[in-house]
Parts: structure tokens; C-alpha cells; sequence
């Protein structure tokens, strides 16, 4: 199951490397763009996250995939990681979904696989994304996307420089350009997680991948208003990256940090709010821009540390994800800065799910240190019983 993983992480994550800068003149394919409606309570959905993963994996640079989290399968519970944004709403409503998962395709109405057989709309259950996702990859496209971008570490400023090159005639006389921001390597909980995707179980925790975190060009996207043979749409975009998603959070629901290097971009144009004409991926330079150059951006320092549930009573789960093999220590320390908790172990690079076991604390605040290397962070915790 571990080389099965590795080889789908490995075809999923070819696409960084193409779309860069200048879009093609040519004409060529329909990009695949599966929009995956999903929730972490829903029991069925990393089945839907496997069976896109076997698509991108089948398709390198062809298909491209977002998790949108999004309904009451999403909702979180107290201490649970909040997945959702601002768009997914919207986003779902115009698909006439009827359950979970569900995704669109191009955001294309096949009538004979539409989900809503009363209202047919663009989603469909999973065992039809990879028909009707051959299909749209079996066509010719009028336009071709090309996108590249940097990330500085100084700032987290993101700049992207996207290109729409039209091949042909679109039947609109304006088209979308739409910039969706995706992470990687988040932890957290997943019903059934361990029953249809095991190889994305990482000890007790699930881990969700191409969530979407932003979408830089607004809900339905940037307006082109040329959209004849020979026509180059080429913009450039810049958005402050969060430390963690989403902004703000209720109901005790807690956010999820952000790691650069974990970050993916997709672009596709539309038709009206609709169509997905087609789209790509494209890769991302993350660099410390400081007054006496540009020096590459070292990936291998970075590291993120979650816990949760937050409160919690027996126990919690510390997410870990280091960047390279490291010496790793969390202590646990109460308000009187008494240690209650230790432990230490060489951990290779990758993510990690340690669990804290806090049945025998009483209830109040305490504070886990995790030290990665020379790397310290230390998280809040309460405990109510």
C-alpha cells in the first residue's frame, strides 16, 4: 500500500512542473478540472479522494483536482480543524448536488450522469468522474492557460503571472479566469479514512490533500473581455499568504497552519460562471527576497505542529509535519510550568501523528512544546473534563 502511495503522490504531483510561462499557440486538449465536493464527516469521501488521485496519476498535466469542503459533512465539531471557505457555498449550490461525495467535471451538465435526476446539474457521483473526465480530455481546446509563481518567505507574498492564449473563437464574448490556491499535508480527522483510503491514514489522523484554500481572483473569477483567435490574456496577480486557514473560526473549531511548500496553484477559464473551458497547474518558486538579492528558499527548514481536539479531555493529537529526518521533543508543561508530559524520537521527514494522552490532567490551560531540531513552537491546550 506504501509504494502504491508513493507512485499516485508521484504522478499527482508531476503537474507543478508544467504550465510555465509562455502559454502555448497551439492548439491542444481540454484540461480535465474536477471540482470534488467533500466533508470530513462524510463517510465516502476518501473513496472520492483516492478515485481522483487514480486520475491525476493516469492523467500527469491533464487533470487537475480541488477539495472543496463545503455542507454539513464539513462542519466542525468543537476542536476539529475547519476546512471550509468563503466560496465553497456558492460553489456547490450551482452544481445541484444531492449527496456527498460529489463533483463536476468542467462544471459540464451530463445530463445521463448528473447526481440530480430531477434538476440535472454538473455533479456527479464518483464512479462517473473518470468517464466523463475522459470524455472532456478527448476534446479539443480553444484557448491554453499557463501559469508560474513565487512565494517570498520573507513576506509570504504570492505573484502569479498567468497566460490565456485563445486558439480559436470562444462562443462567449467574455470568458473567466479563475485562480484557486490548494495545500497539501494538512492532518486531520476523515470518516472512514481507514476503510477506503489507508494509505492517507497517518496513525489515528487522515491526510487531506489539494484542499482549497483560496480562490486569489474571487468567487467567479477575473473578467476577460477578448475572447477571439490570437487574443493573450496575460495578468499578474498578488496575494499575502495566512499563517493558517481559515481567518476567522466559530464554534470552537480550530485552524489549520499554512507550510509554503505545500501550496499548489490550479487556473481555468470559464464560460459565464459555468463552463469550464479548461485550465492547468503551474509551479511555484518560493525565495527570500531580501535588499541584497534573491537567495532559493530552503523547504527543508519547514515544519508545522497542530493539536487538536482543542479542548479536549482525554486525549489529543499532535500533527506533525518536518521537512527532513529530525530529532524531535514535545513536553507538556502546566501553568506552574511543571512538565507533565515528555517525549523524544528521531523521526524521518514526512508527517507524523503523536498521540497525548491527557485522561490523568486535570482541567485547565497547558502548554506542549514541540522542538524540531533547533526549532521551537509551543501550542496552547486546554483540558475540560
Amino acid at each position: 500500500m506504501k509504494k502504491q502511495l508513493l507512485s499516485i503522490l508521484a504522478a499527482v504531483g508531476v503537474f507543478s512542473a508544467f504550465a510555465q510561462l509562455p502559454a502555448s499557440t497551439s492548439v491542444t486538449g481540454r484540461k480535465m478540472i474536477l471540482e470534488e465536493y467533500t466533508g470530513y464527516t462524510c463517510q465516502y469521501c476518501p473513496d472520492g479522494h483516492k478515485r481522483a488521485d487514480l486520475i491525476m496519476a493516469a492523467n500527469p498535466g491533464n487533470a487537475f483536482v480541488i477539495n472543496i469542503h463545503v455542507g454539513g459533512y464539513s462542519t466542525p465539531a468543537s476542536g476539529a480543524i475547519d476546512f471550509r471557505t468563503a466560496f465553497g457555498t456558492a460553489l456547490a449550490g450551482q452544481s445541484n448536488l444531492v449527496g456527498y461525495p460529489a463533483g463536476s467535471v468542467n462544471r459540464h451538465v451530463f445530463a445521463a450522469y448528473s447526481q440530480n435526476t430531477t434538476t440535472p446539474g454538473t455533479a456527479q457521483s464518483r464512479g462517473n468522474w473518470q468517464t466523463t473526465g475522459n470524455q472532456i480530455m478527448g476534446q479539443n481546446s480553444n484557448l491554453n492557460v499557463a501559469l508560474q509563481a513565487t512565494i517570498d518567505a520573507a513576506t509570504n507574498l504570492l505573484t502569479v503571472q498567468a497566460e490565456v492564449y485563445y486558439t480559436g473563437n470562444s462562443a462567449n464574448s467574455t470568458n473567466y479566469f479563475n485562480l484557486a490556491l490548494l495545500q497539501d499535508s494538512v492532518l486531520g480527522q476523515q470518516t472512514s479514512g481507514a476503510t477506503w483510503y489507508p494509505a492517507m491514514m497517518v496513525g489515528s489522523q487522515y491526510q487531506h490533500n489539494k484542499i482549497l484554500r483560496h480562490m486569489i481572483t474571487g468567487q467567479w473569477g477575473d473578467p476577460i473581455t477578448t475572447t477571439t483567435t490570437g487574443f493573450l490574456y496575460a495578468k499578474t496577480f498578488t496575494y499575502t499568504i495566512p499563517a493558517q486557514y481559515p481567518l476567522t473560526v466559530s464554534g470552537g473549531a480550530i485552524k489549520s497552519n499554512v507550510l509554503l511548500s505545500k501550496l499548489k496553484l490550479v487556473g481555468f477559464v470559464t464560460e459565464t460562471q459555468q463552463e469550464v473551458i479548461s485550465g492547468n497547474g503551474g509551479p511555484i518558486t518560493i525565495i527570500n527576497n531580501f535588499p541584497t538579492g534573491v537567495t532559493k528558499y530552503d523547504a527543508s527548514e519547514e515544519f508545522s505542529a497542530n493539536v487538536f481536539p482543542n479542548p479536549t479531555s482525554d486525549k489529543a493529537t499532535l500533527a506533525l509535519l518536518i521537512s527532513k529526518n529530525e530529532k524531535v521533543a514535545v513536553k507538556m508543561f502546566n501553568m506552574l510550568g511543571a512538565e507533565v508530559y515528555n517525549y523524544s524520537a528521531d523521526l524521518d521527514k514526512g508527517i507524523h501523528s503523536i498521540d497525548l494522552n491527557t485522561s490523568n490532567l486535570t482541567t485547565g490551560f497547558y502548554f506542549v512544546k514541540v522542538m524540531v531540531g533547533n526549532k521551537v513552537t509551543t501550542e496552547k491546550l486546554t483540558i475540560s473534563k
